[in-house]
């Protein structure tokens, strides 16, 4: 790293306000049934067809959306046996042009999480680099996982529909929502208050006990939830599938953010950029021309904002 003679600046939270009221209002747009609650207005004629599939994490189950994420569609259509070709090629279109801003600045689950961490007492935490590295692959596990599953099933439904019929049954909910047990939105907006409308209406929470499954998504959800109390972003990094699926072409988007090697001090002298970054990329061993942190920067451009150095800059090309 290079020395700079230059004085530090002040920063300012400009970013983060614009930040934050784009993901406040899109969250609203792409739950606009809440809207419509309050108003007592309807507004799916300007909205549900703008929100029916989105490059973000959501449920298409979820009765305030009406929509739901690029993911959800392109498994479901794989195994339906209709290749995606549209929506799998404005993935990579979107992913090469904006890289994974929409997990920043769109996706309402990236938003709860945001909020989360906003109310958190203890900033800055995180998690142990070799921890991070290995539980960095677990989304692309996931999607893999996920993947090869759909991809067998529309194969079958090609050559053996009768094999087709009985893999799909023995498959149960996974035909109708590829990622519904993956999914933090799933869980959020449809598994969660299912559960809890059923222990109300019966006072009993037998139904916590019904199955493993049904226990094991109730709690590992709660406690990635109280997790992002203390650790930013937990879910986008490590288990969300559309952050695994973006995150292989972001890697070679054509916005990136750069680092001035003149102007920056070092992670001895300074190291703001990666104590405040959500992903815990490790910016400063990024290449200064341009970096997307192999995928992972979504851009929320936390780090451009907090240099005191003006060291770091959007980049296109």
């Amino acid at each position: 790293m290079s020395s700079s003679n230059a004085e530090p600046k002040k920063t300012r939270p400009y970013i983060t306000i614009l930040r934050f009221t784009i993901q406040i209002l899109s969250f609203f747009i792409i739950n606009y049934v809440i809207l419509e609650l309050i108003f007592q207005v309807d507004l799916s004629f300007y909205f549900e067809g703008l929100i029916k599939a989105l490059p973000i994490q959501n449920s298409p189950r979820n009765s305030l959306s009406n929509g739901g994420g690029f993911v959800e569609y392109i498994l479901y259509m794989i195994n339906q046996a209709d290749f995606p070709f549209l929506l799998l090629g404005l993935l990579i279109l979107l992913s090469l042009l904006f890289s994974r801003s929409f997990c920043s600045f769109l996706c309402p689950i990236g938003t709860i999480q945001d909020v989360m961490a906003l109310a958190s007492r203890k900033k800055n935490r995180q998690i142990s680099q070799k921890t991070h590295k290995i539980m960095i692959n677990l989304k692309y596990a996931i999607l893999a996982v996920l993947l090869v599953i759909s991809f067998t099933l529309g194969f079958s439904k090609i050559v053996d529909p009768l094999f087709y019929y009985n893999y799909r049954a023995n498959l149960g909910t996974f035909h109708d929502k590829p990622i519904g047990y993956f999914s933090l939105s799933e869980y959020i907006f449809v598994f969660f208050p299912s559960i809890i409308e059923e222990i109300v209406n019966t006072a009993n929470i037998q139904v916590l006990f019904a199955d493993f499954l049904t226990f094991f998504l109730f709690f590992f959800y709660i406690g990635v939830l109280i997790v992002s109390f203390y650790y930013p972003r937990v879910y986008c990094r490590y288990f969300c599938p559309f952050g695994a699926m973006s995150g292989i072409f972001s890697e070679y988007s054509f916005l990136k953010i750069s680092r001035n090697p003149v102007k920056c001090t070092g992670r001895k002298e300074c190291g703001i950029c990666e104590k405040i970054c959500p992903m815990q990329i490790k910016i400063l061993d990024e290449k200064f021309e341009g970096f997307t942190g192999r995928g992972e920067c979504i851009l929320c451009l936390k780090c451009i904002e907090k240099c005191p150095y003006n060291a770091l800059k959007l980049k296109f090309g």
